[in-house]
């Protein structure tokens, strides 16, 4: 991505050019190359710095290069496309009036600005809402700059979106998960510990004094979290190449995910801590208080009540942490499942889109970009197997103005989404229309279309046909109503919209071309009939329109996965949990299941007790994991679409799911106690 930038854009960013230097105030004619495009495309020779390259159809001297690790990320200008792009060449702007680059009584560009210390964003807001609004008032103009929002916000906010939220959820999810992990890393040294009493005894007996013991307890742990940080580093450059190779393009910083020094120093620091304390926990267990007692005892060592306790309290919260991760799990794949079963309200099949974004000294008149967009629908139309061809520009989102209409009510809006629309777009989408006629390509007066939500919210229950709303400086005529679409995002309700005939449109430099075909789109033919109407200019984003819409959930489906994973890798923690507290437990209560069961004691008695001591264990951790979850899933409601953070079925759902592996997770160590003879049980030692 190429992009002008004023001469302040270095003091905004503390960006400068190594090799090379930015280009002074009033310069034209050089570029500032981005460390990208010098690398890939021209070897990264450094004699290119003093040369000339040919850039939107302009000659350019190169005058620096951007430093290696220098990355800025810059939200398209164009309102149809918010994504974040990488700019590769800077180049001198000039809004003079004869060099705006202007389309239909329209310019834009994106402001960076660095607040004054004690400057709120709010503070920012209003003082530059005052100006435009003094702006208007001053030129004659204030209706253009109503109709126009002003929106101030973090760059950062505008780069990342959703993404910040979704990576806190996931960080949570991988902070339960390791949680879970150091739960059963703890019971099972606690049991180990528990088995090894008589051999520290013999060890204390035969002089070892407390710190050796200790040390000899710490050095094993440390031993144990060592090897499983190396084996999970070693894992994490598998997963991380499945993550780059699966992840979603237009999450933000993706390609940059890597096993650098401050990851390393995080698993060194956690293994060492988790070995530490749990290596030095069953240390303190052991008192040597009872040494005389753990010597004369059998071989069976049974464990105190208080680490009993402690085993079944860790178990609980694991299980705890698992539901919660589940029930996350569950509200974002019942979300994921309502996005693909909503119709999008029109027919995206044999649908091919592309891009074109005009660029350069010969698109600057309108005649200029009309004849391009004409020519290029006219060698689509003409193309075998083309059924329909249709362009499509999102303009702004503006307050929409209803001649006639009576004031709304304070903090009420009627804003929509105004788009450009040839007449040919509603027909390859297959768009219905709800009353009045189609707009056409060649209206004499200004008219335009509105969709069911624009008729519903804003107009109420008035008859939208013949109402008059202000386009820009033109006021125009609702002609028809069409059915709602989600033509941008699969996971957004459909909004307020107003569609307006291209050759009324103040703006025609960047569009979108849909073609609808018979059969399989031909990408490469009808990519190759546009790019000949002029080499100069780029085509782009070629891609069928299912997967267009396919992409605008991928971040949503990557994020499902990865906390599906996590949520899986928790259950089945949680899973070993119980059924490793469980089988010690019947190891260790042999005896009195076989004293229980030479006086008379059922097997189904012996079940209902191993079982019933299992599920009083995973009920409390289903109540408190359910308590856990309708406090923390509020934090993940911006990632759900059309579903409630406390979704009861949800809820209900996985806390039953969970509640069934855990039985089955008590029922195979109670089948084993059920089994116990007696006699040999009463000889248990």
């Amino acid at each position: 991505m190429a992009t002008a930038v004023s001469e302040d854009f270095w003091a905004v960013t503390g960006a400068q050019p190594s090799p090379g230097r930015a280009f002074a105030p009033g310069e034209r004619g050089v570029v500032v190359l981005g460390r990208g495009i010098f690398e890939r495309t021209l070897g990264s020779d450094p004699s290119i710095i003093g040369k000339t390259i040919r850039l939107d159809g302009r000659t350019l001297t190169v005058v620096g290069i951007m430093p290696p690790g220098f990355r800025f990320l810059f939200p398209s200008p164009a309102p149809h496309g918010l994504d974040a792009a990488q700019i590769e060449a800077y180049v001198p702007s000039d809004l003079s009036p004869a060099n705006q680059v202007r389309g239909r009584n329209m310019a834009i560009v994106n402001v960076l600005a660095k607040l004054k210390p004690g400057v709120s964003l709010q503070q920012a807001r209003a003082e530059l809402q005052g100006l435009q609004d003094r702006i208007g008032a001053a030129n004659g103009t204030g209706d253009f700059y109503r109709m126009v929002e002003l929106r101030v916000q973090p760059l950062q906010e505008r780069l990342v979106g959703n993404a910040r939220q979704a990576l806190l959820v996931l960080s949570a999810a991988v902070g339960f998960v390791l949680l879970i992990a150091c739960a059963n890393l703890a019971n099972l040294l606690l049991a180990r510990a528990t088995s090894r009493q008589k051999e520290m005894a013999v060890r204390v007996a035969l002089g070892a004094g407390r710190g050796r013991v200790a040390w000899q307890y710490l050095a094993e742990g440390l031993v144990l979290a060592t090897a499983g940080g190396l084996l999970g580093l070693l894992l994490a450059r598998v997963a991380i190449r499945a993550i780059l190779a699966l992840g979603p393009q237009s999450t933000p910083r993706l390609a940059e995910t890597a096993l650098d020094a401050r990851v390393l120093g995080f698993t060194i620091a956690v293994s060492l801590l988790t070995g530490i304390l749990f290596g030095l926990g069953p240390a303190f267990s052991f008192s040597p208080g009872k040494l005389y007692d753990i010597l004369k005892s059998g071989a069976h060592i049974s464990p105190s009540p208080m680490t009993l306790r402690l085993r079944q309290m860790l178990v609980c919260g694991e299980l705890a942490l698992a539901l919660v991760l589940l029930i996350g799990a569950g509200l974002m794949l019942k979300s994921f499942w309502k996005m693909n079963t909503r119709p999008a309200g029109f027919q995206p099949e044999s649908i091919l889109k592309m891009t074109v974004s005009l660029s350069g000294p010969n698109y600057r008149q309108d005649a200029q970009q009309l004849a391009y967009l004409e020519q290029s629908l006219g060698r689509l139309e003409s193309a075998p197997g083309v059924r329909a061809v249709g362009m499509a520009f999102s303009i702004y989102r503006a307050p929409a103005i209803v001649e006639g209409a009576p004031p709304l009510p304070p903090g009420q809006t009627s804003s929509a989404s105004f788009h450009t629309r040839s007449a040919g777009y509603f027909r390859a989408l297959g768009i219905q229309l709800r009353r009045g006629r189609w707009m056409t390509d060649a209206e004499s007066q200004p008219v335009l279309l509105v969709n069911e939500s624009f008729a519903r919210t804003v107009l109420g229950a008035d008859d939208p046909l013949g109402k008059r709303i202000r386009v820009m400086q033109k006021v125009a005529e609702i002609v028809g109503v069409v059915a709602d679409m989600k033509t941008a995002k699969l996971d957004a309700d459909p909004e307020p919209e107003v569609y307006i005939p291209y050759r009324q449109s103040p703006f025609l430099r960047s569009f979108d071309l849909l073609v609808k075909v018979s059969g399989t789109p031909q990408a490469a033919a009808l990519h190759e009939l546009v790019a000949n109407v002029d080499r100069t200019q780029p085509v782009y984003r070629v891609e069928t329109l299912e997967q267009a819409l396919s992409d605008s959930i991928s971040p949503r489906r990557f994020n499902l996965f990865l906390l599906a994973v996590f949520a899986i890798v928790a259950l089945s923690l949680g899973w070993v949990g119980v059924y490793g507290v469980m089988s010690y437990l019947v190891t260790q209560r042999t005896q009195e299941i076989g004293v229980r069961m030479a006086l008379g004691a059922q097997r189904s008695e012996v079940l209902r007790l191993v079982v019933g001591q299992g599920m009083l264990v995973t009920l409390a951790g289903i109540a408190i994991g359910t308590a856990a979850a309708v406090a923390l899933t509020r934090w993940m409601s911006s990632l759900l679409y059309d579903v409630t953070a406390t979704d009861p079925w949800t809820f209900a759902t996985v806390a039953a799911g969970l509640a069934m592996a855990a039985l089955i997770a008590c029922w195979l160590p109670a089948m084993k106690a059920a089994r116990v003879n007696p006699v040999v049980a009463l000889r248990y030692e």
